[in-house]
């Protein structure tokens, strides 16, 4: 008996560095950022706003909420029901807030990244960025713009792998368009040539994108280390539960 018990506690230990070691498994791998982004985040889903509660101080907003229906879900450890709800607070390069559309307008698309804040025991964006705006392609196809401040630094222009995978594309939709009115000719001309889009009047329209299936591709390693971790934590509570069971030493005598 105590030689099975010692067997028992031995499995426990590994198990527990196994789920342990799953989280920083490839640490070192030559993978993309996407994939620590995804991995870093409890939640990964494509959502479209339906709404945003904020405070505004000199038009730049410092607390509320805002709320988007769900779309696709790659990542989460439960079931998602009704709306996600992301709070939000102070100010700084770190925060999530998003821009109310017009009542008249259809809401814009994001691939979300957020985790779960247990001390508030609510659902925040990822500090590592948590949002990449998603448009829908002329095809009815969804894709993110290309470049964009969702992708990091230089808006993902010097990432060759994200650059690489940017195709000719045509939008329709929420952000087919983005009104450059407030800005002077030459600033139009400038935001125009250095993010690949065209003029028309005083709109400027967006021309490459990255397909969602591809963006899904490079953040699967991520997706995966969470899944097999919360597997290996499943397989611990289910063994520590058998061990800590009652038992009748008298039928299992020690030799």
């Amino acid at each position: 008996m105590r030689n099975l018990f010692a067997a028992s506690l031995l499995a426990l230990g590994s198990l527990a560095a196994q789920a342990c070691l799953a989280q920083t498994d490839g640490a070192g791998d030559d993978r993309h950022p996407l994939a620590d982004r995804a991995a870093s985040s409890d939640i990964v889903v494509v959502a479209q706003l339906d709404q945003t509660d904020y405070e505004y101080e000199r038009s730049f907003p410092y607390r509320g909420e805002a709320w988007f229906r769900r779309l696709i879900t790659y990542k989460s450890g439960e079931a998602l029901k009704g709306l996600i709800v992301v709070p939000e607070s102070g100010l700084g390069d770190d925060k999530c807030y998003f821009t109310q559309p017009e009542p008249w307008d259809e809401g814009p698309r994001y691939l979300l990244f957020l985790v779960h804040d247990e001390e508030s025991d609510t659902t925040r964006g990822n500090p590592d960025g948590c949002s990449i705006e998603i448009l829908v392609t002329t095809e009815n196809r969804y894709a993110a713009r290309w470049p964009q401040p969702g992708f990091g630094a230089a808006d993902g222009r010097d990432d060759e792998t994200l650059a690489a995978l940017a195709e000719p594309m045509m939008f329709i939709g929420p952000g087919a368009r983005i009104d450059a009115s407030e800005m002077l000719n030459h600033q139009r001309r400038e935001r125009a040539e250095r993010n690949f889009m065209t003029i028309d009047g005083t709109d400027l329209i967006p021309t490459r994108g990255i397909e969602i299936s591809e963006l899904r591709r490079l953040m699967q390693p991520g997706l995966e280390i969470a899944e097999g971790s919360a597997q290996e934590r499943d397989r611990v509570r289910v063994l520590r539960e058998q061990m800590l069971q009652p038992r009748d030493d008298s039928e299992d005598p020690i030799p």
